[in-house]
């Protein structure tokens, strides 16, 4: 039996499992009422809006870095600005997160927005899957507060339980194919979009299936400074399926930010050891954060 099929036969995040064991799970949580509550929303939802406690010092330094984009986004900006690392590694940001999937999570990238995105609908599955599936999340701080006019955060409740596409599901030719299967999944199943009006410091967690985008911008003036973060979780084969192609998945191998380690999926044999190790260190010594 291959990795990838010893994988996929591995559950997912508890708070998806079939109701008896998700309640049975529950159940063995029941000193973390707090714990068990957020995920009764999550699995429900496939959101939860929380505040951690960032620090106004962090807060502001990201902001100051994001104001100053010249382009509408900048990937991985954590390897220039600390603030932005800080923020992506947040202690208690990973904390929560290992305890709502009951996994260890690990960042491995950053969006930093100057403005709203008005980026289609879509769903984080089709970028950044993981074997067993829906071991991967987001979370967006709004780095001041976002208002009705600048964009905002757009999501679709619910919508994470709707089905995971693949490249398959467009005969391994996604490009101009995925967008308008989002949008008439989204019409055929009624789903209505809402947007997230957060304060400055507060964060958006969202399931890796839940379908998001960003709102129309309809004060041009405006700006709406937030950074997203990726994250995986331990134990997991990572791949894009974007990228994959008939029999052929693209695997990938995640950077953890938090811990400057490379990732890889359990049981991978690699025959050229000190090859892939020059090419990590490479890619280490010259990365810098790509700006669109």
């Amino acid at each position: 039996m291959s990795t990838a099929q010893q994988l996929s036969q591995q559950e997912g995040p508890w708070f998806d499992l079939p109701d008896d064991v998700y309640r049975a799970r529950a159940n063995a949580l029941s000193n973390r009422p707090d714990i068990v509550s957020a995920a009764a929303a999550y699995r429900e939802k496939g959101w939860l809006i929380r505040d951690f406690g960032f620090s106004d010092s962090d807060l502001n330094r990201a902001a100051g870095y994001t104001r100053n984009l010249k382009g509408a986004r900048v990937q991985d900006a954590w390897v220039r600005n600390s603030a932005v690392k800080r923020l992506a590694t947040h202690p208690r940001v990973l904390a929560f997160l290992e305890e709502l999937y009951q996994r260890r999570a690990f960042p491995f990238q950053t969006l930093n927005f100057p403005r709203g995105s008005q980026q289609h609908p879509h769903s984080d599955t089709f970028h950044f899957n993981s074997e067993p599936q829906g071991f991967m999340c987001g979370v967006w701080i709004a780095l001041e507060d976002i208002h009705p006019g600048s964009g905002p955060l757009q999501y679709f409740s619910g919508s994470q339980k709707l089905p995971i596409f693949s490249s398959a599901d467009m005969d391994y030719e996604p490009e101009g194919r995925y967008e308008p299967l989002i949008a008439s999944t989204l019409a055929a199943s009624n789903f209505k979009p809402e947007t997230a009006l957060l304060k400055r410091g507060q964060a958006f967690i969202w399931a890796a299936n839940l379908i998001h985008g960003g709102s129309p911008i309809t004060d041009p003036g405006a700006t709406r400074l937030s950074q997203v973060t990726h994250y995986y979780f331990d134990g997991c084969g990572y791949f894009t399926p974007f990228h994959s192609k008939k029999g052929e998945i693209a695997w990938r191998e995640p950077y953890d930010i938090a811990r400057s380690v490379f990732k890889d999926r359990p049981g991978q044999k690699r025959r050229f050891g000190v090859a892939t190790w020059l090419k990590r260190k490479w890619t280490r010594l010259t990365w810098r954060p790509k700006v669109e």
